[in-house]
């Protein structure tokens, strides 16, 4: 039996930690958020994670070009998976504090405080305390000893004296060649609310409209199921709602590999459903992604946690009160 972690390596400067079972092999960009950028299905050897083509870095390095609220997030962003507060989307500034895009724990290194490496668990506990808000984030990290399961427990906690508003967002991004026009996708939702500011030339949708999943009928038929060819460059950015349960699965039968998806109904009622299939074509893309972000969040829209707030959807942290949350990660055979 395969049972490893490791701690001892960097990429592009940032400490990395390894998680291997029999099933899975797991890369964590401890310095860099915690993100998860790597999650290497064994049986078929796939990485079911979106790879950025872009050459992005360490947050440390600091910009490339001229100070931006959206490129602060671009810039060091590997595709994987980020867990984002206390600000999900667009920049905003709430209570006094300016944050950019997806700000500000996505760009926090974390601390490994805990690994545990015995035959009946592999896990590693990351710690961070936020800059702007007075949130300390705990993250860990597991894998299954006996199936292709990755678990991710977390916890974020207001150490300030008052209440502060947040919105949190898983940023799974999945890719090639998992998503491919050959893949499906199964969500039990109802509706799907098109994201105001999408107005990209490569949307399909119109702007703030709303129809049933999983068919949007406008000028053609749309089925948010499938996954249309890269050539067709598409880039469209929707909030999937009313969710039955707290899951989804993409299935490619072509490389016979299912992955599935478990988070808190009660904490994410939303999934943000971006869809950069080619038509990402300014920057850091520039047409070269294929992927797609299926992202549990407490809020809407994109826009940031300043309008969440006005509609409702932002979620509060008391004076010293914690939220968990709790998502798993699971390969099968299709």
């Amino acid at each position: 039996m395969v049972i490893r972690i490791s701690t001892e390596y960097t990429r592009r400067g940032i400490d990395i930690v390894l998680l291997e079972s029999d099933y899975l092999r797991i890369e964590v960009l401890a310095g860099k958020g915690g993100d998860i950028s790597r999650i290497v299905d064994k049986r078929t050897d796939v990485n079911i994670l979106f790879e950025s083509p872009h050459r992005w870095g360490s947050p440390e390095d600091g910009y490339v070009g001229a100070p931006d609220g959206t490129f602060a997030y671009l810039d060091h962003y590997p595709g994987g998976w980020q867990s984002v507060v206390p600000a999900a989307g667009g920049p905003s500034k709430v209570a006094g504090a300016p944050f950019s895009l997806h700000g500000e724990s996505c760009l926090t290194p974390f601390s490994v405080e805990e690994t545990i490496d015995d035959e009946e668990e592999l896990s590693v506990t990351l710690t961070a305390r936020l800059r702007r808000y007075p949130i300390d984030v705990e993250r860990t990290i597991s894998l299954a000893i006996d199936e292709p399961e990755l678990s991710v427990d977390e916890t974020v906690t207001n150490h300030g004296e008052v209440a502060v508003d947040y919105s949190w967002l898983q940023h799974i991004a999945l890719g090639r060649p998992l998503i491919d026009p050959d893949a499906r996708l199964e969500v039990p939702c109802e509706r799907v609310l098109v994201d105001p500011e999408q107005t990209v030339d490569a949307a399909r949708f119109t702007p703030g409209e709303e129809f049933d999943w999983p068919h949007y009928k406008g000028g053609e038929t749309v089925d948010l199921r499938k996954f249309p060819p890269k050539d067709e460059r598409v880039h469209d950015l929707v909030a999937l709602t009313n969710l039955h349960d707290g899951h989804y699965t993409v299935e490619n039968t072509k490389i016979d590999l299912g992955v599935r998806v478990e988070f808190p109904l009660d904490l994410y009622e939303y999934i943000w459903y971006w869809q950069p299939l080619g038509g990402f074509t300014e920057a850091p893309f520039f047409g070269r992604n294929y992927n797609v972000g299926l992202e549990p969040c407490t809020s809407i829209p994109n826009a940031g946690l300043e309008e969440a707030i006005e509609n409702g959807t932002a979620r509060m942290l008391e004076a010293g009160e914690s939220q968990r949350s709790q998502l798993s990660v699971s390969t099968y055979p299709v």
